[in-house]
């Protein structure tokens, strides 16, 4: 079926440039994806929503370090996993793996709410954190919550992974930024919908019923996913002048051969690697530049986001002294405008940026997480919420301005039939190394500083106008300007790095 009845738009008539409509059929799928995104987003970060809820639980007895350890566990998964699903979105239909993916992370989100009342969870896990000698106890509830938090990665870990390369086979170049935003910005509204969903429906009904109910909608948004119609890969990526763009998204044309344009890559590399083995497939996409240094840099703004993501709303209940309900409606309406302003808007200008320069995806993160460390310092220093709240909202969106370049970079820097493996081995680093670990270090450390440990961080605390003797766990989150110092570097280095594409013959 032709969805886009052969019309194109011819644009730059002087250079004689072809620019392909996109079919209507794009736009439908795009839609479908950012919203089964949004419902993803809403189940990972009921968690942090109630989180106060569930250490006011006297039957469980949580602290700050078993609340990062949950966290972690579900990145954890994630990021093992997704080498897998972008092994099996590269040679499998895309659309069925992520309905598939959608029930899974689903039914695992409900069954965090009543895990904890399996009748045979008693005593605990004990043990010596090895060279640094950390005693361990880990209760058996909090055994069983993380084993079911870390099955919601096991969903979301194949979704994340796919779900870019298949926007790229929807979208040609010239679009893919602005669809990515769409898509990504799906993220901070789902964040921000998590903290008010999460926050009014445990005031209501307990933080039990919040984890049941908010996981029902993905079981039905699946099915519309299992229907979408699979384009060929690479479509969008150098379209014939006789053929529409519809035709390949219909999947009624071949797929056109496509020059893939890695940094640094041989032209064999950049051939067909559909039978190489995945060490070879993954090497060649470790070894090249843009990506591997977006990567790195995306890294550790995600470790300071991940950070913000999880202990934001115990920051301002504990430490500025908000309610809980207040805190979880103010964050939820602040990052639902500032997260999807800076995500769609990051990547409507990022577009226009990359029209004019070679390196603009780079330039637009570099600048925009450089413009973000202000306020993210002052969101932690101030305690007046006509200071922070503001802050926290520019913030947001700076940071989030990031989401659509980056991706864009990271699925333009290696050849179309890789991109589900590339995307895969992008998440398992910014998750391992960013965080994964960063929301645990910040639950570690605020229990540590507690204890009267790591005296330098506090004197610095107190040096910029931080009360560490009464706000651990603000002390604590000092690592996420300083992780925002390094992604700015990086980001910037790429810039510096990336060369022009060479004109065609």
């Amino acid at each position: 079926m032709n969805l886009n009845q052969g019309q194109t738009q011819n644009v730059g008539a002087s250079s004689g440039a072809h620019v392909p409509a996109v079919p209507r059929y794009s736009y439908y799928a795009l839609l479908i994806l950012s919203l089964v995104n949004f419902l993803n987003y809403i189940d990972r970060q009921v968690l942090p929503a109630v989180a106060t809820s569930i250490q006011a639980d006297p039957t469980l007895r949580i602290t700050d370090s078993d609340i990062g350890l949950m966290e972690s566990s579900l990145l954890l998964s994630f990021t093992i996993l997704a080498p897998i699903f972008g092994r099996l979105g590269d040679r499998y239909p895309r659309a069925k793996l992520m309905a598939v993916a959608a029930v899974l992370w689903s039914i695992a989100t409900g069954m965090t709410g009543v895990v904890d009342r399996l009748p045979f969870l008693h005593g605990a896990l004990r043990f010596d954190v090895p060279l640094v000698h950390w005693p361990v106890s880990l209760p058996a509830v909090v055994i069983a919550l993380c084993l079911v938090r870390a099955s919601v990665g096991v969903g979301e870990s194949a979704y994340s992974t796919i779900t870019p390369s298949l926007i790229a086979d929807y979208f040609p170049h010239h679009k893919r930024a602005t669809a990515l935003g769409v898509f990504q910005s799906a993220i901070p509204m789902g964040f921000a919908l998590g903290f008010v969903i999460g926050g009014v429906l445990a005031h209501f009904f307990g933080w039990r019923v919040a984890f049941m109910i908010v996981g029902v909608p993905g079981l039905i948004t699946a099915a519309l996913v299992w229907m979408l119609r699979e384009p060929r890969r690479g479509a969008t990526d150098e379209v014939p002048h006789d053929t529409a763009l519809g035709d390949l998204v219909a999947g009624e044309s071949q797929t056109p051969r496509v020059e893939a344009k890695t940094t640094g890559r041989s032209e064999t590399d950049k051939s067909e690697t559909g039978g190489e083995s995945i060490l070879r497939t993954a090497w060649g996409i470790l070894t090249t530049r843009d990506w591997l240094v977006s990567t790195a840099a995306y890294t550790a703004l995600t470790a300071a986001l991940g950070a913000f993501a999880t202990w934001a709303i115990v920051v301002l209940v504990r430490d500025k002294g908000m309610s809980q309900t207040g805190a979880n409606i103010t964050l939820g309406v602040v990052t639902l405008l500032a997260g999807a302003a800076g995500t769609f808007g990051g990547g409507w200008v990022a577009d226009r940026v990359a029209a004019r320069r070679h390196n603009g995806y780079f330039l637009v993160c570099a600048v925009s997480t450089l413009a973000g460390i202000a306020p993210t310092l002052a969101v932690l220093i101030a305690d007046d919420p006509r200071v922070y709240i503001p802050c926290v909202f520019f913030a947001v969106a700076l940071l989030f301005t990031s989401n659509a370049p980056f991706h864009a970079i990271l699925l333009e820097s290696v050849p179309f039939n890789v991109r589900a493996m590339a995307v895969a081995l992008n998440i398992v680093i910014i998750h391992a190394c960013g965080d994964a670990i960063s929301r645990l270090v910040v639950g570690l450390l605020s229990d540590s500083l507690k204890a009267g440990h790591f005296a330098a961080l506090s004197s610095f605390a107190d040096l910029i106008g931080i009360d560490a003797a009464r706000q651990q766990l603000t002390t604590a989150l000092l690592v996420a300007p300083a992780a925002l110092v390094v992604s700015t570097s990086l980001f910037f280095l790429g810039a510096k790095l990336q060369k022009k594409p060479q004109a065609a013959p």
